[in-house]
């Protein structure tokens, strides 16, 4: 699968569908929430990292990022001063960025929802940060708690955001169309009076658990000596 049909794939998924597939593992932190609600988030990573509260990095890696690349950048979840703006949301759009995940608080949301690119971060702050320090650019991050290295894939939307392994992205994608091939199979046996929790198979196991706790507790009154 080549990166542009990936790509074409990638934007008709969900979060959660992804996050099945990987097992929750790329998930960021869930502070990490679009800046505008029914945002939907898809390409390939160029990364940063900054010093906690400090813009230059920020620049920098926005001058860098080439068109059509998600710019993460791993603010180290400081939030007590914004590293990303609405001047700066607006030149990433003007670029072709198609998205920014921010490890650490924005401000000028009013601003930046108005613009058509998705912006993720943890917060808002109306204090800006500090330009004093630079961090590293297209390297290994870590952001919100989830690995991110240069050409990686990520997918975001209101459920948050998942970073996909750029050499597994390909299994990934075919699982999560798999996976939602299946919601909506389950969702037309919903609609024909099918119940959830038969469909899932629940019952089978809440008889076992029950089984397996009466089990235990005939145990522990034969040990002591109650039975």
């Amino acid at each position: 699968m080549n990166i542009g049909t990936v790509l074409e794939e990638l934007a008709t998924l969900d979060t959660a569908s992804v996050a099945d597939i990987l097992g929750g593992r790329g998930t960021m932190h869930s502070t990490i929430k679009p800046v505008k609600k029914g945002m939907h988030l898809s390409g390939r990573a160029y990364t940063a990292s900054t010093p906690p509260g400090d813009m230059l990095t920020c620049y920098a890696a926005l001058e860098s990022c080439p068109p059509g690349m998600v710019l993460v950048i791993d603010g180290g979840s400081y939030t007590e001063s914004a590293i990303w703006g609405s001047l700066m949301t607006y030149q990433a759009q003007a670029k072709g960025l198609t998205g920014i995940i921010i490890d650490g608080a924005v401000r000028d949301v009013t601003r930046i929802r108005e613009l058509n690119i998705p912006v993720f971060a943890i917060t808002a702050s109306p204090r800006d940060g500090t330009i004093r320090a630079l961090g590293e650019l297209d390297k290994n991050v870590t952001c919100g708690g989830a690995c991110v290295r240069p050409g990686d894939y990520l997918i975001g939307d209101d459920d948050g955001v998942v970073s996909i392994p750029q050499e597994h992205v390909a299994h990934v994608v075919e699982k999560a169309k798999d996976t939602k091939m299946l919601e909506r199979s389950v969702m037309a046996e919903i609609d024909a009076g099918r119940s959830l929790y038969n469909l899932l198979g629940l019952q089978d196991i809440v008889d076992r658990k029950q089984k397996k706790d009466v089990a235990i507790v005939s145990d522990l009154f034969g040990e002591l000596g109650l039975k």
